[in-house]
C-alpha cells in the first residue's frame, strides 16, 4: 500500500502559512474565536459550491484599515460587506494580495476596541486540493488543510457557529459539530450543524450506504459509497473499543458520535491522503476499508485528541504532538487488542497491511540510509518529517511511556488535554508537562531522543563462568542511556534480566541458575536501536549511523 500523508500531518503546512500571516496582522484577543453563520450549497455534478454567510470577529487593541482572510485559490467571486461597527459599514474593497490570501478594506478603518460583523459570499471549488474535492463520486473538505471557507489570517482561525448545507436529494452529509437538522430536513437535502467549540470546519457528502452501531457511550456510524458485505457491525465494535481505550487514556471524546466516511480513492490520492481525521469523523479510502486494521484506525481516531482537540502553536514539536502521539496511541491499541507480540512486530518491522515504512526498519532504511534524518524536536513540514514522526517518533514515545510508567504517562497526557483542549500549545509546554507529571529529571531523555538524529548501536559480548554470565555492552558515540533487557537462554529455560546502560562500555555480571547457551539483547525490541538486519539493509559505514 502506498502510504500517503494522513491529514493531521498536513496541518503543518497550514501552520507555517498561518505563522506568516500572524506576523503581518493584528492579533485577535484569545478569549474569542470567529463566529460564523455559514450557508453552503453543494453542486457535486458541477464540482462546485456556492456559499454565503456572516462572520463576527472580536475586537483588537488597535484600529484596522484592513483585515486579511485565508481562502483557497479554488474559490472566487469573494465579496464582503461590513455590517458593524456602523462607522465602518458598507461594501468593502477586496484584493487578493498573494496566493490564498485576500485583503478586505472596509469603507472606514475599524476602530480599536470594536468587534466586526461582516456579510460575505463566494463560490468555486472546481479542482482538487489537500483534503478537498467536490464531485458526484463523493465530496470532502478539511478546513485546516484547504481553506474552503474564509477565515481571518490571524492564527485564530478555529471558529464556532452554525453551518447549513444544501445537497441534492438522496445525499447524506457528515460535518463538524452537532447535527441539528430533522429527519424531514435531511430527506430534502438540508443539513444543519452547530459548532460550539473552536475548531476548523470540515464535511463529507455523498450517496452513502449507512451502517450504524448505536450501543455504548459513543455511537459509531460508517458511511459507504458502495455495498460492503465484508464490513459488519463487528468492525464497528472494534472501532468502539478503540474509542473506549483512547477515552480511558486521554479523557472524554468531545463529540456525541463518531463517523467513518468513505471517500473515492482516486480523488483522495490526488488530495494527498489515505486517511484524514476531522473533528467528529474520519475520512478513509478504499484500501483501508477493505484492509481493516486496528493500527490504522487507532492512529486516525487518536487524532481526534492529538491534532484536533490539541493543536501546536508553531513548527517546533508539531509532528511529535500530532503524528507521533497518534502513532503511539495506535501501538497501544494494537498491544491491548492483539497482544505484545503484534506490538513488537509493529515497532520492529511494521504492522501488516498498514505500512512497513512506519517502523524501526522503515526509519533506518528509508530515512537514515538516505541521509534524510532530522531531530524530532523541530521537524520541518513535509512527507519526510511525517515518516520520521511515524517511524522513529512513536517508538521514542513508547520508550518514554515505559520509563515514566504507562498509567502515569496517560495521566499526564489526559491532564494536558484537560487544561489545553481547543487551544494551541508550545513544544516547551508539552515537555514541561511531562517533566512535572513524571516527577523525574528527564532532561537526558529529551536531549538524546528529541534533540539528536540517529539511534544507538549496542553490541553485547558475554561468556559463561559457572553459574554466572559476565560480559559488557558497548556503543559508539554519541552515547545513549537506556534500560536494556537481556534474555539468557538455556535448554528449555530462559531468564530475563535488565541492565542499565550508559557510556561507551557497561559491564554486567549475572547469576543464572542454569547453563546458558545464548544471550539476546533487547529481545522484544523495546528500545529503538540498530540491529544486524538494519545494518545490512542500510549498507552504511558505522561511523555515519549516529551522527549528531
Amino acid at each position: 500500500m502506498p502510504k500517503l500523508l494522513c491529514a493531521a500531518s498536513l496541518i503543518l503546512f497550514a501552520l507555517s502559512l498561518n505563522c506568516q500571516i500572524e506576523a503581518q496582522s493584528p492579533i485577535i484577543t484569545d478569549d474569542s474565536s470567529p463566529q460564523y453563520d455559514l450557508n453552503v450549497r453543494l453542486l457535486p455534478d458541477a464540482h462546485r459550491l456556492e456559499a454565503s454567510g456572516h462572520v463576527q470577529l472580536a475586537a483588537t487593541g488597535t484600529s484596522r484599515s484592513s483585515i486579511k482572510f485565508v481562502l483557497s485559490d479554488l474559490m472566487h467571486d469573494f465579496q464582503v460587506e461590513v455590517l458593524t461597527p456602523s462607522l465602518s459599514a458598507g461594501k468593502a474593497r477586496v484584493e487578493k494580495s498573494e496566493a490564498g490570501i485576500w485583503e478586505v478594506f472596509p469603507p472606514q478603518p475599524i476602530p480599536a476596541g470594536q468587534s466586526i460583523r461582516m456579510r460575505f459570499s463566494y463560490s468555486g471549488g472546481e479542482g482538487i486540493s489537500t483534503v478537498f474535492y467536490l464531485g458526484a463520486e463523493g465530496s470532502f473538505a478539511g478546513g485546516l488543510n484547504t481553506a474552503w471557507y474564509p477565515y481571518p489570517g490571524t492564527g485564530k482561525a478555529q471558529a464556532t457557529g452554525i453551518i447549513k448545507f444544501s445537497v441534492p436529494e438522496g445525499y447524506s452529509l457528515v460535518a463538524t459539530g452537532t447535527r441539528r437538522s430533522t429527519p424531514g430536513e435531511m430527506a430534502q437535502g438540508k443539513f444543519r450543524f452547530e459548532v460550539s467549540q473552536p475548531t476548523f470546519f470540515g464535511f463529507a457528502a455523498g450517496r452513502y450506504i449507512v451502517l450504524s452501531r448505536q450501543r455504548g457511550a459513543i455511537p459509531v456510524t460508517a458511511y459507504f459509497l458502495r455495498p460492503r458485505p465484508d464490513w459488519t457491525e463487528k468492525n464497528l465494535e472494534v472501532c468502539a473499543k478503540i474509542l473506549n481505550l483512547l477515552t480511558r487514556d486521554y479523557g472524554a471524546y468531545p463529540y456525541k458520535e463518531f463517523a467513518i466516511v468513505e471517500v473515492p480513492s482516486e480523488q483522495a490520492d490526488k488530495a494527498g491522503f489515505s486517511g484524514a481525521s476531522i473533528d467528529g469523523f474520519m475520512l478513509i479510502n478504499n484500501y483501508n476499508l477493505e484492509n481493516f486494521t486496528p493500527a490504522f484506525f487507532g492512529h486516525e481516531m487518536s487524532h481526534q485528541w492529538w491534532g484536533n482537540l490539541i493543536k501546536v502553536k508553531d513548527q517546533a514539536g508539531a509532528y511529535v504532538i500530532g503524528e507521533s502521539l497518534s502513532q503511539y496511541s495506535s501501538l497501544r491499541v494494537v498491544e491491548i487488542l492483539e497482544g505484545i507480540g503484534m506490538a513488537e512486530q509493529y515497532r520492529r518491522t511494521g504492522y501488516p497491511k498498514y505500512s512497513a515504512r512506519q517502523s524501526a526498519a522503515g526509519y533506518f532504511k528509508e530515512i537514515v540510509a538516505r541521509g534524510q534524518d532530522h531531530r524530532l524536536s523541530d521537524l520541518p513540514g513535509g512527507s519526510t518529517s511525517h515518516l520520521i514522526a511515524n517511524s522513529k517518533g512513536f517508538i521514542v514515545l513508547d520508550m518514554l511511556s515505559r520509563l515514566i510508567g504507562r498509567a502515569r504517562f496517560a495521566s499526564i497526557l489526559r491532564d494536558l488535554i484537560r487544561r489545553h483542549k481547543y487551544q494551541r500549545i508550545a513544544w516547551e509546554q508539552f515537555l514541561e508537562a511531562i517533566k512535572d507529571g513524571s516527577h523525574k529529571d528527564l532532561s537526558w531523555f529529551f536531549e538524546q531522543w528529541f534533540e539528536r538524529r540517529g539511534a544507538p548501536d549496542y553490541q553485547i559480548t558475554w561468556e559463561r563462568r559457572g553459574k554466572r554470565v559476565q560480559g559488557f555492552i558497548t556503543q559508539p558515540a554519541p552515547y545513549y542511556r537506556a534500560t536494556l533487557e537481556v534474555q539468557l537462554k538455556g535448554h528449555n529455560r530462559s531468564l530475563l534480566k535488565t541492565i542499565e546502560v550508559n557510556g561507551e562500555r557497561t559491564s554486567f555480571n549475572l547469576a543464572v541458575p542454569f547453563k546458558v547457551d545464548s544471550v539476546v539483547l533487547d529481545p522484544h525490541y523495546k528500545v529503538l536501536r540498530w540491529t544486524q538486519e538494519f545494518h545490512t539493509q542500510s549498507n552504511l559505514p558505522v561511523s555515519s549511523k549516529n551522527a549528531n
